[in-house]
């Protein structure tokens, strides 16, 4: 790997696994990793590829191959101890007769949470194995939603959360930066991509006082473009509720924080998780901060969000000179899309998008923007329970340019589903 070219990731990875010993069980016939060995343990636990991009991109820079190979070897031992646990789980899934889930889904991450937990099984592994499985399947995510359901409708209890809820609201301090400075900052650093800009940007608390500025009446005229985005229902963020029933709103800073909690316990682990008294403290701490995300440079992640997202328009196609270069970047490659470019002549012209009435998926693609915020919100919330950063620019660029590919991916999935069910009247009235 002594070369300055790029490297292909995959074949990085295999030529690192075939240096550990003891992994066959999560090893394809090539010697390699198995595909779902990737996705559920390599990525998300060894690598952790959320919070460092720059180790899951195709082609990976020498630096990126070295240090994907060092944490891979590093974790060697935990791995062929996560292979030996595998093999128990499979054995305990067939004497307890479980069949939900993906046999590897199920227990690839299972089995390295026990190796992390017991290090080689011993003994008692069959037990083990099987109290794990019987806790995986059985109420463990109920049991921890129980219990804070049962915390919350506490009438003292609710009381008392929802009056420290608005004394830590209003008692949010103010970070010293106008918003329109924020902005500028946020400029910035989308003009030039640099760590350096990255630096100043996450030190300056941008994110936080921008997200606090839209809590004053008149807020939203900070955000460029003072689009509609999904932030909240009127022209300042209200305090968020402690509950909210058949909460169902895409309002991403005035969720519930019942909501923000069940999110946290889909999150984490069992073993992870503190008791709900604490998640519930800790959700409080982040809905007062700006944005509803503790981590300052979190927060300032989802604000460069939220100045990117007026320019992700791809249905009024490619718009050239307006909004920051690396928005309308991010807007091509979406507006160059097949099923955008279809849906737009659609629009254009007197065939419909599909032969029922079109206005659901329109709206979905009219509404990019605010789409591609849920997700990216979504995503950083998960970052701010696990207490995971960006390292730099780089990484900032791959979160937020992989949040508009996911997003458009799940639209490109709608129209799909569409026209391949309703393709006889479609072309009917072609």
């Amino acid at each position: 790997m002594g070369s300055s070219k790029p490297l292909l990731r995959s074949a990085v990875l295999a030529a690192v696994w075939v240096r550990i010993p003891g992994v066959e069980v999560l090893s394809s016939a090539d010697g390699g990793p198995l595909t779902r060995t990737v996705k559920k343990i390599i990525d998300p636990l060894v690598l952790r590829t959320a919070a460092r991009p720059r180790l899951g991109r195709p082609l990976l820079e020498p630096a990126a191959a070295a240090e994907l190979t060092e944490l891979l070897l590093a974790d060697a031992p935990r791995l062929r101890a996560t292979a030996a646990w595998f093999t128990h789980l499979k054995r305990q899934r067939r004497v307890l007769r479980i069949t939900a889930g993906d046999l590897q889904d199920v227990c690839l991450p299972l089995a390295y949470e026990l190796a992390t937990g017991f290090g080689m099984p011993g003994p008692e592994a069959p037990e083990t194995a099987a109290s794990a499985l019987r806790e995986l399947h059985g109420e463990a995510d109920e049991a921890g939603i129980a219990r804070l359901t049962a915390y919350l409708a506490d009438p003292r209890v609710a009381a008392e959360l929802t009056a420290e809820l608005h004394r830590r609201w209003h008692a949010e301090a103010d970070h010293g930066l106008a918003p329109e400075g924020a902005v500028a900052l946020l400029g910035e650093f989308v003009d030039e991509l640099t760590d350096t800009t990255w630096r100043a940007l996450a030190d300056s608390a941008a994110g936080h006082a921008l997200g606090l500025a839209l809590r004053r009446r008149g807020g939203t005229d900070a955000v460029p473009g003072r689009p509609d985005l999904g932030l909240q229902r009127g022209d300042r963020t209200a305090v968020p509720p402690l509950l909210r029933r058949d909460e169902a709103g895409p309002e991403l800073l005035e969720r519930s924080v019942e909501r923000r909690v069940r999110a946290t316990l889909r999150r984490l682990q069992a073993d992870e998780r503190g008791r709900v008294e604490s998640l519930v403290d800790d959700e409080l701490a982040r809905v007062a901060a700006g944005f509803g995300l503790g981590l300052p440079a979190l927060a300032t992640c989802f604000a460069l969000g939220v100045v990117l997202a007026p320019a992700l328009r791809p249905l009024d196609g490619i718009a050239a000179g307006s909004g920051p270069e690396f928005a309308r970047q991010l807007n091509a490659q979406v507006a160059r899309e097949g099923y955008v470019l279809h849906a737009r002549r659609a629009l254009a012209g007197a065939t419909p998008l599909t032969p029922r009435p079109d206005a659901e998926l329109v709206r979905e693609l009219r509404e990019f923007a605010k789409q591609f915020l849920g997700r990216l919100w979504i995503r950083l919330h998960g970052f701010d329970v696990r207490g995971d950063l960006p390292a730099g620019a780089a990484d900032v660029r791959d979160i937020v340019t992989g949040v508009v590919r996911s997003t458009s991916l799940d639209l490109r999935t709608k129209v799909r589903r569409a026209l391949v069910a309703r393709l006889p009247d479609l072309e009917a009235v072609s």
